[in-house]
């Protein structure tokens, strides 16, 4: 900071600054001189509550640093997160798709080889259970029909052996 001349001592520094420059660098080098020492009996003055200033700028700096770096981390974190999952999504979906084809594949060889063999099909186990079924049902009803016929018929024979038969018990 320059200190500014007043009175007698500033005219007779600008009437002599005009006859002689040499008396101007003197004055100027005097004038930072001063300057200089003016700073450092501040800096004495003020030392102690600019360092504790500086101390709390510090910490406060460090602390929005540090914020800023966690949030970048944050978001880079995301980020990789996001790509990674996407990844391992395609690379499942793919996966899946390559096992379904396989499947196809096995399943495929395992029907030509059944039919090779002779293996009927579910379709024609079903055709055949159907037709079992009805052939059932038409035994049983043609034996209910016979049955009522030899119901009467056994009904009479069943009396002429029911008599041998003791006799043949007894001997």
């Amino acid at each position: 900071m320059a200190v500014k001349k007043t009175g007698k001592l500033a005219k007779r520094a600008r009437r002599s600054a005009a006859s002689n420059p040499q008396i101007t660098l003197v004055d100027a080098v005097h004038q930072i001189w001063l300057a200089g020492m003016g700073a450092l009996a501040r800096a004495q003055k003020e030392g102690p509550r600019a360092f504790e200033t500086l101390i709390v700028e510090g910490a406060g700096f460090i602390d929005r640093s540090r914020n800023q770096a966690e949030s970048t981390l944050r978001e880079a974190i995301t980020t990789v997160q996001g790509a990674v999952e996407e990844r391992m999504k395609g690379t499942r979906d793919q996966a899946t798709e390559t096992w379904d084809n396989l499947e196809r594949i096995f399943q495929g060889r395992v029907q030509r080889v059944l039919q090779q063999v002779g293996v009927p099909t579910a379709d024609e186990i079903q055709a055949l259970m159907r037709r079992v079924d009805e052939l059932n049902a038409n035994v049983v009803a043609l034996g209910t029909k016979n049955g009522r016929a030899r119901g009467r018929g056994r009904a009479k024979a069943g009396r002429r052996r029911t008599a041998p038969r003791k006799a043949a018990r007894a001997a």
